[in-house]
């Protein structure tokens, strides 16, 4: 007997790193800022490019996120660990062939 092989894809994960954010925090006064980087972790590097072309898209969505976060939202663990998974939800989206399985915060301070 002669064993068929099938084509498998084995996807290989790949990270796009983001500019910086530097946005005013939504806190009385106006006085907080943040500044955050980001890296997303994309399921399938063959379709980097792809995400890479709606990076202004992806960062206008986060510039939208980000304002609307006051300091007691995002201080603590929980916080961010809620505003990764709200990034991810909101970018997602964006994307067709690929999709966002992970977001690291490469800096994250309040100010």
């Amino acid at each position: 007997e002669v064993a068929e092989k099938k084509d498998v894809k084995v996807m290989t994960k790949a990270l796009l790193s983001m500019e910086t954010f530097v946005v005013n925090l939504a806190d009385p006064g106006g006085k907080r800022y943040l500044r955050v980087s980001i890296a997303l972790e994309i399921d399938d590097q063959d379709f980097v490019e792809e995400a890479k072309k709606k990076v202004p898209q992806m960062r206008d969505r986060v510039l939208l996120i980000l304002p609307a976060k006051k300091f007691k939202d995002i201080r603590t663990s929980s916080g961010k660990e809620s505003l990764r998974k709200e990034i991810i939800a909101q970018l997602n989206p964006l994307l067709d062939k690929c999709k966002i399985t992970n977001l690291y915060f490469q800096e994250f301070v309040i100010q």
